[in-house]
């Protein structure tokens, strides 16, 4: 999937190459977050597929190295998953999209603690090897 494939884009969403944990130029969607702002990503499916699967983590280069990034799945409306990804790691992401029409993605990020962050650093969420079936 490419940033063009999402319905009415965030601008703060930028497709780009990516740096993430030991993956290297890898070709992703990633947003630049600080404090509580969070980014969201929609989808609008039709109901058309079964599933979703893509790779998240932050990208090597964010200001901050001690902040989680949050990523949550919504189906129509409904959370599905929260999965909390911290600084040098990548966690596939796997998502039944079977009878589901607008699935939005929220990238958020997070303190060690789990709590919304206020101040200093930032960090930047990618997805990347999006893929619909």
């Amino acid at each position: 999937l490419t940033l063009g494939d999402f319905f009415n884009p965030s601008e703060s969403l930028k497709e780009d190459l990516y740096n993430v944990a030991t993956t290297s130029k890898t070709k992703g969607i990633g947003a630049y977050l600080r404090d509580s702002d969070g980014v969201q990503a929609e989808l609008r499916l039709e109901n058309r597929f079964t599933k979703l699967t893509f790779k998240a983590g932050q990208a090597n280069d964010s200001k901050s190295s001690d902040l989680i990034l949050r990523v949550g799945i919504y189906k129509d409306g409904k959370n599905d998953q929260l999965i909390d990804i911290p600084f040098n790691e990548v966690k596939p992401v796997e998502v039944d999209v079977s009878n589901v029409n607008a699935l939005r993605i929220d990238l958020l990020p997070l303190t060690q603690e789990g709590k919304s962050h206020y101040g200093p650093g930032s960090i930047t969420g990618v997805m990347f090897d999006m893929r619909l079936e």
